[in-house]
């Protein structure tokens, strides 16, 4: 285990797209599956669920989550364990309605093992990215 790291990563993006349908994007399990990792989440507090994704040295290919907060269609929270150390950290999602779109602001904070932290901090960037096509990909289903 490296050393351990106060993880505060802020990402915020603007989607052109309204706010119901960034929600659904980030509360239906196939479109989670599509931009982040593929996963049994329910959009349900309480829910146990997995985040399985691909082994890479300093990570072991899964996170273990639960949904702590679920207020639709502007914010959800969820514990995140990425690593066999059994840290915890929260993921914050919250999305804020604009007249061209949606703001979605992602927290995830909390004491991490440090090289989990650089891989999160690398790797939150581009799954919110994917997003973006996901989205327009959406527009006649919502």
């Amino acid at each position: 285990m490296s050393a351990l790291a106060e993880l505060d990563l802020v990402i915020e993006e603007v989607f052109a797209h309204p706010i119901e349908k960034v929600w659904t994007a980030l509360t239906d399990r196939e479109h989670l599956a599509a931009w982040l990792m593929r996963n049994d989440f329910e959009p349900r507090v309480g829910k146990a669920f997995t985040l399985h994704g691909v082994p890479m040295p300093g990570w072991r290919g899964w996170a273990n989550c639960e949904v702590l907060e679920l207020k639709a269609p502007r914010r959800m929270v969820w514990l995140w364990i990425s690593a066999d150390d059994g840290l915890k950290t929260t993921v914050t999602f919250e999305l804020e309605a604009l007249p061209a779109g949606t703001r979605l602001t992602l927290h995830h904070a909390g004491e991490s093992d440090a090289t989990i932290a650089e891989l999160l901090a690398g790797g939150w960037p581009g799954r919110l990215a994917a997003l973006s096509p996901l989205l327009a990909e959406l527009r006649h289903e919502i």
